[in-house]
């Protein structure tokens, strides 16, 4: 999973605690981004991320299987989508 967020203002905070849950009780990689990192703004364009915060659930090859872009999504969401 790839959380995009930029700077560290509520909804970031928020994007990365509710990440960080999903991590917690699924065990899957999260890769957190700030876009206003150079890595992070390159990664954001491989996959058009212009709007923050975002969410992209990816195989290990990065194909995307479900995206929030400009949005925090809500937490069953996203078990949703790993538990599938």
């Amino acid at each position: 999973m790839r959380v995009f967020t930029q700077g560290d203002g509520p909804e970031a905070r928020e994007a990365k605690d509710l990440a960080a849950r999903i991590k917690d009780d699924y065990g899957v990689h999260v890769e957190f981004l700030d876009t206003e990192d150079r890595n992070g703004k390159e990664v954001a364009e491989v996959y058009d991320i212009y709007t923050t915060p975002s969410f992209l659930i990816t195989t290990d090859e990065g194909v995307v299987l479900d995206s929030w872009i400009g949005k925090i999504p809500a937490e069953f969401e996203l078990k949703g989508v790993l538990s599938a």
